[in-house]
């Protein structure tokens, strides 16, 4: 059994409101991704920033199988390598962020983000989902999704009898906010002895500025590495038998409360 997975992370600075833009800018940093990475996760909405009036989200929210959907099998394809992000996305007159996990086969895992923030234009504009984020078995890895703001709620992001091995976040998280986005990235890594992966945006829109992303190991510790050619691309190797050694030796699983999350 494969026991490594080399990730990447594409931060990007979207182009608000201008999906064929980012799906280009996509695209041309693929190439650039190193050939053995295993994953790629991209920021929230990575397509299209936060579209917000009622005009926009009609225009560019798509189907599951709408040129977004259908551009992520391609290159998952094509450059062997599973994408995982999230998009907007339209079910009639119902708009959701919805986090996507691309397989080289063409499979695919749907995750809605289920927490929107307050006092923001997304609470407005969206409709939250209702189911926690499936577990995908991907090159003998379990691995799961939040998005964003859902990392700040710990019961939605619990790892149950450590089924989860890795967890990725996709996300646009103002700068202004650094500290609380990476102390709880490292809190969500520690109290759940998984990997955890926070592909954060880069650049600025009408809401703030953004800046960094993180990968953390199962300590807590970043073990993340910027590309020295393009500096976009962040890795990390991760290596499941030292997640395994390391929860039998200081499992907290077995300790854990045991309650069911509807």
């Amino acid at each position: 059994m494969n026991t490594a997975l080399k990730v990447a992370i594409i931060s990007h600075d979207i182009a608000w409101e201008d999906k064929d833009d980012n799906l280009i800018t996509i695209a041309e940093l693929l190439h650039k991704v190193d050939k053995d990475t295993d994953v790629v996760v991209l920021p929230e909405l990575f397509s299209t920033g936060f579209v917000s009036s009622v005009e926009k989200l009609h225009e560019m929210a798509e189907t599951d199988d709408g040129k977004t959907i259908l551009s992520l099998k391609r290159w998952a394809q094509y450059f062997n390598v599973a994408i995982c992000g999230s998009f907007l996305m339209n079910i009639g007159s119902d708009y959701y962020n919805r986090g996507f996990f691309v397989e080289p086969s063409g499979d695919i895992q749907y995750y809605n983000k289920r927490h929107l923030y307050n006092d923001d234009l997304e609470k407005r504009s969206y409709k939250e989902g209702v189911s926690k984020s499936p577990i995908v078995r991907y090159r003998g890895w379990n691995i799961s999704m939040q998005i964003c703001y859902d990392i700040k709620f710990p019961v939605w992001c619990r790892n149950i009898d450590d089924e989860i091995d890795l967890l990725l976040v996709p996300a646009n998280w103002p700068k202004d906010k650094e500290y609380e986005w990476k102390h709880l990235l490292i809190a969500r890594a520690i109290e759940n002895q998984y990997y955890v992966v926070g592909a954060n945006r880069s650049g600025s829109d009408d809401i703030g500025k953004y800046q960094n992303s993180y990968i953390f190991d199962f300590k807590g510790e970043d073990i993340s590495t910027c590309s020295t050619k393009f500096p976009q691309i962040l890795y990390a190797n991760l290596n499941k038998q030292e997640l395994r050694e390391f929860r039998k030796l200081h499992s907290t699983s077995i300790d854990a409360d045991k309650f069911i999350i509807l």
